[in-house]
């Protein structure tokens, strides 16, 4: 292009010369030998024509790299920029592409961030499958997404009781104290009329709700839509988006995609209750045969169930969350299913134990896990029965982990475990009381136990004394 316009304005400037110099000796009558005239006239018209090719050879190398420009941010390099430091149109055409090309880049990054909220939340939503009794990281993650994607600022999910009666405030954002009273009773309000009727509700200022009295947190959203969480035929909540202030067009796009985000979380809420009742009548099976495992010897008859209250207590004391607690005590019941596969001759055993009984005792805590891989969903279970006699100091069995290396459930259930049998009536130990387990559980603080564990639980056992009944 360069080359075409050296080519092109030098003959559009040898030409008209020519001709004018042509008429400039036809008709002045200036003689050829009038040199100082002559030299004049070829100064001013070599100073005029230089002028004129430089100022033009400058706009059209400008407009040469903005066309290299535009020809890269085209093929998607959108961080670059056009040069504005030229003429003054060129200057202002750079500069309003340069703001369409800015206002690209926010589209894109807003683009991006969302698709990585929509993989943390597609994540989430497959780990809900490992974790059924813990949703509320799911729940938050799928709430904020949804606000981020629809530029609303508050919001709330209200998960359907069991019983179907009442709906529960599982997970919120903005809303501040509102939450006081989270509990709806079905039917009454836009969430229970939503829950009730299974159809999306929008209001607002100039089209508020007339179907009854509102709770505390509907007549915090100026603007707000509700849309039934429903799957399989069944709501199984409410999801509330709103502003606390102004209103909102939302687009039908939009609304499709909060309604489809919706119902994969309602088919994740159903998934999760199938699950949690797979593992109850599992749990439930295993733990029939734990009690039997018991019932073969006297001594060992309700130990599961008094190591399973035990390790409830100190979790809590301990600030757990409720599925912590939950899979905690699931894990406490069947802590000890492994000795099903212990021969009587070795579990009855009142005297030194033969040369194959160790084996069967080390291997107890495997041969639990064992019995629990089958069902995926109590995967989770699998390394607390495992680990609950590993040490603190790293001497335990079966695979000697150390400190924090040992799972903290595995630790708590270590101590009540401890505790209960020390208590207990045993044909191949003596009996202690209270008083004396507990000197035991301070005296093993650090090296057997878990500092921690054994803090908490002697709390629990100084508001419960009658806990250090000798059980027989």
């Amino acid at each position: 292009m360069a080359r075409r316009f050296i080519i092109a304005f030098s003959a559009m400037f040898l030409i008209p010369l020519l001709v004018a110099i042509y008429l400039f000796f036809e008709y002045t009558g200036v003689s050829t030998r009038d040199v100082p005239r002559i030299a004049i006239v070829f100064f001013f018209v070599i100073l005029l024509g230089t002028a004129g090719f430089l100022i033009t050879r400058s706009v059209v190398l400008t407009l040469l790299r903005t066309s290299r420009d535009a020809e890269a941010i085209a093929d998607g390099d959108i961080s670059r920029r056009l040069s504005t430091d030229a003429e003054s149109e060129i200057s202002e055409l750079a500069k309003n592409f340069n703001r369409i090309t800015n206002r690209l880049q926010r589209t894109v990054d807003s683009l991006q961030s969302s698709r990585k909220q929509m993989q943390t939340l597609a994540g989430q939503l497959c780990d809900t499958g490992s974790r059924p009794g813990d949703m509320s990281a799911t729940f938050d993650v799928f709430l904020n997404t949804l606000l981020s994607l629809s530029g609303l600022e508050v919001g709330a999910i209200f998960l359907m009781s069991t019983d179907g009666k009442s709906l529960k405030v599982r997970v919120s954002h903005g809303l501040g104290e509102v939450l006081e009273i989270p509990v709806i009773p079905a039917g009454d309000g836009i969430v229970g009329w939503v829950a009730s009727h299974g159809q999306v509700v929008t209001t607002s200022e100039s089209m508020p709700w007339k179907g009854g009295d509102l709770s505390d947190i509907e007549k915090t959203m100026t603007w707000a839509l509700y849309v039934p969480m429903a799957a399989g035929g069944k709501t199984r909540g409410v999801i509330s988006i709103g502003l606390k202030q102004g209103q909102k067009e939302i687009t039908s796009d939009d609304l499709q995609m909060i309604q489809n985000l919706s119902s994969q979380m309602a088919m994740a809420v159903e998934t999760a209750e199938l699950k949690r009742k797979e593992e109850k009548a599992y749990i439930e099976t295993v733990a029939a045969l734990a009690a039997a495992v018991e019932a073969r010897d006297k001594y060992t008859r309700g130990h599961s169930r008094r190591v399973t209250e035990f390790s409830v207590e100190i979790a809590r004391r301990m600030g757990k969350p409720d599925w912590f607690v939950k899979d905690l005590e699931s894990a406490a019941l069947l802590h000890d299913i492994g000795k099903i596969g212990i021969p009587d001759t070795i579990l009855h055993n009142t005297g030194p134990l033969p040369p194959d009984g160790m084996a069967f005792i080390f291997g107890h805590p495997i041969g639990g896990e064992n019995i629990l891989k089958p069902v995926g969903s109590l995967a989770r279970l699998c390394p607390i029965v495992r680990h609950h006699h590993e040490r603190f100091d790293g001497s335990g069995y079966p695979d000697r982990l150390k400190g924090e290396d040992i799972p903290i459930s595995a630790r708590i259930i270590s101590v009540a475990d401890s505790f209960d049998a020390m208590i207990s009536v045993r044909a191949y130990k003596p009996t202690r009381d209270q008083e004396d387990a507990v000197k035991e559980l301070v005296r093993c603080r650090g090296s057997q136990f878990d500092p921690t564990c054994v803090d908490a639980f002697i709390d629990y056992l100084r508001e419960h004394p009658e806990t250090g009944v000798l059980t027989s």
